[in-house]
């Protein structure tokens, strides 16, 4: 039996088209809410939407959401179609590996805008909404990246790290800020968890990447993408209602090696 733990909510999910995104729409949808969900993909969206059973619970909205006006967009089309925001999951983002000598200033400027800025984009939005209402949980997808010195493939990952590490910061600063006015703000970091992030441009050898990543995860395994969405389910509903300014790390025991 589904408990329907977000019965009534309204969700806005940015990257939703695929991966933890896509597990996490899923999730909330047989959870009961009502669902403005993003992607830079439409094809990818309206596949997703295919596998959606009510078609009045959710819409769709395709867009950079690295722009304000994708933004701005998310929220107009929440309040306009459903009345209100009671949740912001910022889930968009990039993987990024390369050396920083290699890393040039187009580089860096785009994994930031895509990784940070749309969630500093999304908050700034959706907040003055939740402020009114005088509730509201935010859910930031973080990374065990955030927390340690990284290198993949020979690679460094420096610049993924460093946009995960800066949505730590803006999960406890806006935790803090906010908490008077009846708004949540939490993080979840995951681990390696099977998604598309990692393509053959990173790789050939995909299967052997994703043996070596068994490999080295006390659980023995990475992550699937329900997985994630459980937790991001779990900081979205009232079960978490006393939970605000921290990370859900959920990495198979990685980070306690």
């Amino acid at each position: 039996m589904k408990l329907q733990r977000l019965s009534d909510k309204v969700a806005i999910i940015t990257g939703a088209a695929s991966g933890i995104g896509r597990a996490t729409a899923k999730r909330f949808a047989d959870e009961g809410a009502r669902l403005v969900l993003n992607d830079i993909n439409q094809a990818a969206l309206e596949e997703l939407a295919g596998e959606m059973a009510q078609t009045d619970q959710y819409v769709l909205v395709s867009g950079n959401i690295a722009l304000e006006s994708t933004a701005a967009l998310l929220k107009e089309t929440a309040l306009k179609r459903f009345g209100k925001i009671d949740i912001l999951v910022n889930n968009a983002g990039i993987h990024w590996i390369q050396d920083i000598t290699e890393t040039t200033s187009e580089d860096f400027d785009h994994v930031m805008a895509t990784n940070v800025k749309s969630m500093f984009l999304n908050c700034k939005n959706v907040i003055p909404e939740m402020i009114k209402q005088q509730r509201g949980v935010i859910v930031n997808l973080s990374s065990v990246s955030g927390y340690v010195g990284q290198e993949m493939l020979g690679k460094s990952t420096f610049l993924y790290n460093m946009t995960k590490a800066a949505i730590l910061q803006l999960t406890r600063s806006l935790a803090t800020r906010y908490a008077k006015d009846g708004i949540r703000v939490t993080c979840v970091a995951p681990g390696v968890t099977k998604t598309n992030q990692i393509t053959t441009e990173h790789t050939p050898d995909l299967d052997g990447f994703w043996q070596a990543v068994e490999g080295v995860q006390p659980l023995g395994r990475y992550a699937d993408p329900a997985e994630i969405a459980n937790c991001i389910l779990f900081l979205a509903s009232d079960e978490a209602s006393y939970v605000t300014g921290t990370s859900l790390v959920a990495d198979g025991g990685y980070l306690a090696l």
